[in-house]
């Protein structure tokens, strides 16, 4: 038998939630309208929530909710109210990247699950380790990790969900301050403003022979190789998009249903190439099996345009009168979205009239000449490709599908008819639940044919729009009239005692406790300000400098076992794992509220932290604030004041090239630092605040720095402490 393995959809509104149950998926994920890391998407309002968690439950579909955002402290108050709400509707699972509301849901709600989102940056068998001890139901492993990887991580005794479809962050999730730092849009606050999707240039009127779009990759498709990837262990197959429409929603969830039953049926799965039409149809910016199966550079990226590719269609003729005239090479059809690929940029247009030897039709064939109506500009040129981006016959046979759900759960009925009785239903599921209904009127002496046994099973077995299918009906009844209404009333009555039994899928659910944790001020002389520079060790005036091998790395993907560590700033999830020594936290964990620091805080090892880099000086005073108040005492946190941060972290690079530099569209130099296994874009300008309400500062030095480390200690930071 082979194992049975979740299919999670994405749901970023009600109908691509229905999209998704209707193609077969096992569990949905979805936001509210606040606090999920896709702000942009429709999402869902209390009221929806409570229809969708209904809807799902009803046809055995889980529900998860992202609350993956950073959290400022302002917002922590909010967030526990949403909690709560989702708590006692029923909710299956949470997806949380913060570790102060991590440690709060898990202290006042211990029977609902938590799942580590993706955002939390867990990409070592460490990290899935020290997260099991904390008390995390499942683990959303980083796109980067490889299958090797996550089978270690699966013998850590905790679900480790995978993605296997959809767009790829070119930075590690969690760790891209890209868009933060240059548009003032948070990636960890869900409004990424995707900077890994715009142009980048080796120098000012330079190009890079792949493109400019060097930063954008492909999207992730490992359908093909789907049954190596359930070998490692992995408990969820995670497709992307809350983002998308519909019918990608359900075309997508539908192939990877189809390749998921066969696995399990013990069949070699391949797909057809209508289906690998299709799926290039409705979204592809080309595909790759990404790091999972260790794609190379070239596999991976996707230079050449940042955006859905479609398909090509056919080439361009000539353009005339804003009309242009194409050759086609695949079938086309009245209102199919379409692109042509030009410069500076592409030309959009749609089917709305097309036109073959002087008339008007409604469709065109391979090898026909056919002319288009094209206001777009830039103009067309002779010999450019024509992409088809949307195809209305697919969309149209979609959503008929999606209307004409089949999926049904299976139900038992047994009833009992007689004289001078009521009609007694009973309907059994699969679960255990169990409905009874009876009619409202009494059954009649047939004054002239009965109601036979076979007509009133008949009725019985009716489910209409339930999603219900009646296998077995049995029962007994004697010479008996009832009139259809009757009987067709008791059976929408038991099936709806049923919808109301499936519904609630977590009755133990009772009362949240209270949030009782204390953290103690520990004894510890730390200095005012700390300086991380890779040339110097040393402590002078009250500064302690720190090099960079003390500084633990933001990636480490092999951490795994055990080790000592003193005196180091930690990083990531998995150095929490370590045995820990006068440790300080360091600012790409996302510390943005006091229940964070405070949990951060109590952990063995751990004297102090550093914020997160994004915060403001009013949040920061805020985040102080409450945590005096609520613990006693003021803690002693670092502000990062100044230096170049790393704007993304690439796994294995971005282009074979290794470029020094990228230039953007505004002239912002990045310089890009490199490892054997990584590739770092960092900051153009140094980032320069203020200390605000913390106890110390702490500076990052570039080692090529144009200011000596003393003037930049005596200007930065002493006139700050």
């Amino acid at each position: 038998m082979k194992k049975k393995v979740e299919l999670l959809a994405p749901a970023g509104n009600m109908e691509s939630l229905i999209a998704a149950v209707a193609g077969g998926c096992d569990a949905v994920y979805l936001g509210l309208q606040n606090f999920s890391a896709r702000a942009f998407a429709g999402n869902f309002s209390h009221e929806e929530f409570q229809e969708a968690i209904r809807y799902c439950h009803i046809r055995g579909v889980k529900i998860y909710v992202t609350v993956n955002t950073m959290l400022y402290e302002t917002e922590i108050a909010n967030t526990i109210k949403e909690i709560d709400f989702l708590y006692h509707n029923d909710v299956d699972a949470l997806l949380i990247q913060d570790m102060g509301l991590f440690h709060y849901v898990r202290t006042c709600y211990p029977d609902l699950d938590i799942h580590c989102s993706t955002q939390m940056h867990i990409h070592n068998k460490a990290g899935v380790l020290f997260m099991k001890e904390a008390g995390a139901a499942r683990v959303v492993a980083a796109r980067e990790t490889p299958v090797s990887l996550l089978k270690e991580m699966c013998s850590c005794g905790i679900e480790v969900e995978a993605f296997v479809y959809g767009a790829i962050c070119i930075s590690y999730s969690g760790q891209c301050l890209m868009s933060s730092a240059m548009n003032h849009r948070s990636a960890n606050k869900g409004v990424c403003a995707q900077c890994c999707r715009l142009q980048y240039y080796p120098e000012k009127g330079k190009h890079f022979a792949e493109g400019d779009y060097i930063l954008s990759p492909k999207d992730l498709n490992v359908i093909e190789r789907l049954p190596e990837l359930i070998e490692t262990g992995v408990c969820s197959l995670k497709i992307e998009g809350r983002m998308k429409r519909p019918e990608y929603v359900w075309l997508v969830t539908r192939t990877f249903r189809e390749a998921l039953d066969a696995y399990e049926r013990g069949e070699t799965y391949q797909l057809r190439k209508d289906q690998i039409r299709d799926l290039m149809l409705m979204f592809n910016r080309g595909f790759s099996y990404g790091h999972l199966f260790n794609a190379s550079v070239k596999e991976r990226m996707s230079q050449f345009r940042p955006n859905h590719m479609g398909l090509k269609i056919g080439t361009v003729l000539g353009f005339k009168n804003d009309r242009v005239q194409v050759r086609l090479s695949a079938p086309l059809y009245q209102h199919d979205g379409l692109r042509i690929l030009n410069q500076p940029k592409d030309t959009g247009l749609t089917a709305v009239r097309i036109e073959k030897d002087g008339r008007l039709v409604s469709e065109a064939k391979e090898g026909d000449v056919v002319w288009l109506e094209c206001r777009s500009r830039p103009a067309p040129k002779k010999g450019q490709p024509l992409h088809k981006t949307s195809d209305a016959r697919l969309i149209e046979s979609i959503d008929h599908m999606i209307t004409d759900d089949p999926r049904v759960i299976p139900l038992k009925m047994t009833y009992t008819a007689y004289e001078n009785e009521p009609l007694r239903i009973t309907v059994f599921d699969n679960d255990g639940h169990t409905a009874e209904a009876e009619s409202a009127s009494l059954c009649q002496k047939p004054l002239k044919a009965p109601v036979t046994k076979e007509r009133l099973e008949e009725l019985l077995k009716r489910t209409g729009n339930y999603p219900y299918a009646i296998e077995e009906c049995s029962g007994t009844c004697g010479e008996i009239f009832l009139p259809v209404s009757a009987v067709n009333e008791t059976r929408r009555y038991a099936l709806e005692k049923m919808n109301d039994l499936r519904a609630v899928q977590h009755p133990g659910y009772t009362e949240a406790r209270p949030y009782e944790f204390h953290v103690e001020q520990k004894e510890c002389s730390l200095p005012s300000a700390i300086v991380q520079n890779p040339s110097i060790s040393a402590e002078e005036n009250g500064i302690s400098y720190i090099r960079s091998d003390k500084v633990r790395p933001a990636v480490d993907q092999y951490l795994s076992e055990k080790e000592t560590v003193q005196g180091m700033l930690v990083s990531e999830n998995g150095d929490l794992y370590m045995d820990l020594h006068d440790c300080i936290a360091g600012p790409t964990l996302n510390i943005a509220n006091s229940y964070a620091a405070a949990w951060f805080l109590s952990q063995p090892g751990i004297v102090s932290t550093v914020l997160s880099s994004e915060i403001s000086d009013v949040q920061c005073a805020n985040l102080i604030e409450a945590f005096e108040k609520r613990y006693g005492f003021k803690p002693f946190l670092y502000r990062y004041v100044y230096g170049k941060r790393v704007l993304m972290y690439i796994k294995d690079g971005f282009q074979e090239g290794r470029p020094e530099q990228l230039v953007d569209f505004n002239g912002n130099r990045y310089k890009v630092a490199y490892n054997s296994y990584m590739a770092e874009i960092l900051e153009p300008a140094p980032l320069s605040v203020e200390r605000g309400a913390c106890s110390g500062v702490y500076l990052n030095i570039d080692a090529d720095s144009k200011k000596g480390i003393e003037e930049i200690v005596y200007e930065k930071v002493y006139g700050r402490i």
